[in-house]
């Protein structure tokens, strides 16, 4: 790469941090209040070894909650975009193509359960 073009892509860069608010952040790191999969995760989820959830299952109780209007709906694809990264930073778990239910192989992920409240 040119030092011209090294030049254009820094300024490119600047400009758009200056676009961007200083308090932004992707929704994974977002407060629990700016991602709704966050917050969800935060609230109706915990760390548990001997537990797994599907994808599927994630999705259903995220839209029961939605709809009891405690976290802002998103879309299946939304939700489904957004909770590998939020589940990987709360919990440190990642998807799993391994998934256990009615005697097939799903996804979802292990090492998490609903809280007692849920």
């Amino acid at each position: 790469m040119t030092r011209t073009q090294t030049d254009l892509l820094r300024r490119a860069l600047e400009l758009l941090h200056r676009l961007v608010p200083d308090d932004y952040e992707p929704c994974a790191v977002d407060t629990p209040r700016r991602c709704p999969v966050a917050k969800f995760a935060k609230k109706f989820l915990v760390p548990d070894s001997e537990s797994d959830l599907t994808s599927q299952e994630l999705v259903c109780f995220f839209n029961e909650i939605a709809a009891s209007g405690e976290v802002q709906p998103l879309s299946k694809s939304q939700f489904l975009r957004r909770l590998p990264n939020v589940l990987e930073s709360a919990f440190g778990v990642r998807k799993s193509h391994d998934i256990e239910r009615d005697g097939r192989r799903v996804r979802g992920f292990r090492g998490i359960n609903l809280t007692q409240q849920a």
